[in-house]
């Protein structure tokens, strides 16, 4: 199902794919756009599979079902590929979809405000476009584990020399900057901070207990949930942005 090719004839189709997503794009500006779409995911899969998987790969996953999207909820995988069984209640019989999605999320705010060099799958990115690509690359490598032995794990040796010949891949992980890296170096706040924010016109203070999209706080109330601490708390959910350091909590 793959083609393995070497270095420079890898780079040339790595090219190639880039260039053809971002000329035929309605959204994507340049390397570094700032809006993408599910079309532009699945034309650029479409690339890979044409170059990389001699067409053979979305083929038969289409046979059975097949699925492009982009997540905002995603804050730590970069994305994720999915098999999917379904059956049918009255013939009882079963049907496999497939899905990849891909993080909106970490990709938009990495080359954004914060600015060090980001590597994904162990190769240097320097635009947004560069990150996409190797972040779909390491998901269609699940996809074909998937279509060939049902499961698939990244951290296992099949995956890696699978990804290691077929798109010289070095590392299973990204480090591309998530919400916790850039709550701490551009708003000092981290998970354990005491913070104070405005709800409703009234001031609250309290604990960070989780940063995602947005901050998760704790703010002391006795009629809130009891936690491990023997306290009551009620949840706030507060984008970093709102949040200042809690003076003399």
């Amino acid at each position: 199902m793959s083609v393995a090719v070497g270095g420079d004839e890898r780079r040339r189709r790595w090219q190639e794919v880039g260039r053809r997503v971002l000329s035929r794009s309605k959204t994507m500006s340049g390397p570094n756009f700032t809006l993408t779409s599910k079309r532009d995911l699945e034309f650029m899969a479409e690339l890979y599979d044409h170059y990389f998987f001699a067409g053979q790969c979305l083929k038969l996953a289409r046979h059975h079902g097949m699925q492009f999207r982009w997540s905002k909820r995603m804050t730590s995988a970069g994305g994720k590929t999915v098999r999917m069984t379904y059956q049918d209640q009255k013939t009882q019989k079963q049907s496999i979809r497939y899905e990849i999605v891909l993080s909106a999320t970490l990709l938009f705010q990495t080359f954004s405000d914060l600015k060090r060099p980001i590597r994904v799958t162990g190769s240097l990115c320097k635009n947004r476009l560069q990150a996409m690509q190797r972040i779909l690359e390491h998901e269609l490598i699940h996809l074909v584990e998937m279509l060939v032995w049902q499961d698939s794990c990244c951290a296992a040796p099949r995956f890696q020399t699978i990804a290691n010949r077929l798109f010289a891949h070095t590392e299973h992980t990204h480090d591309l900057i998530t919400q916790r890296e850039r709550a701490a170096q551009k708003f000092n706040v981290r998970v354990g901070s005491r913070v104070a924010f405005q709800h409703q016109g009234a001031t609250y203070r309290g604990l960070v207990n989780r940063i995602t999209r947005r901050a998760t706080v704790l703010v002391s109330d006795p009629g809130g949930q009891l936690y491990d601490d023997g306290q009551r708390y009620r949840k706030y959910y507060v984008p970093v942005s709102h949040l200042r350091p809690a003076i003399g909590a």
